[in-house]
């Protein structure tokens, strides 16, 4: 299955980071093998002066993308990304990308189902 996490550097041993329309770039990879398939993409939202997290959600779902951990989402991420059909989680920006990733796949990480306070570029 295809996941994102929401991270600030372009490292499995980097934190996740809480942002999700801000954030700096997506770790894309296969649920199933997160080494082998690990790949950064630029969070083409970043510089966008409103509906970040909007964008950022149109774009997991053109990378197709089923299962997404971040911090929190704002009501119109939140909005975008279940419309989308992904299944959204919540890691605290303290666990590494492997840790949130390894958490997910035994099930430990809560469900995003009601929009975070942080938005619009927030922290």
């Amino acid at each position: 299955m295809r996941m994102a996490v929401s991270v600030g550097k372009k490292d499995l041993s980097g934190l996740v980071d809480d942002r999700f329309g801000r954030c700096p770039y997506f770790m894309l990879c296969d649920s199933e093998d997160v080494e082998g398939t690990a790949e950064w993409k630029d969070n083409p939202a970043l510089a966008s002066t409103g509906g970040a997290g909007i964008a950022a959600g149109e774009f997991l779902d053109r990378e197709k993308v089923k299962v997404l951990i971040t911090g929190s989402l704002g009501p119109n991420a939140l909005r975008v990304v279940q419309a989308s059909g992904v299944s959204a989680f919540s890691a605290p920006g303290s666990m590494t990308v492997l840790e949130s990733v390894r958490a997910w796949a035994t099930g430990t990480l809560p469900a995003i189902t009601a929009a975070g306070q942080a938005h619009a570029g927030e922290r």
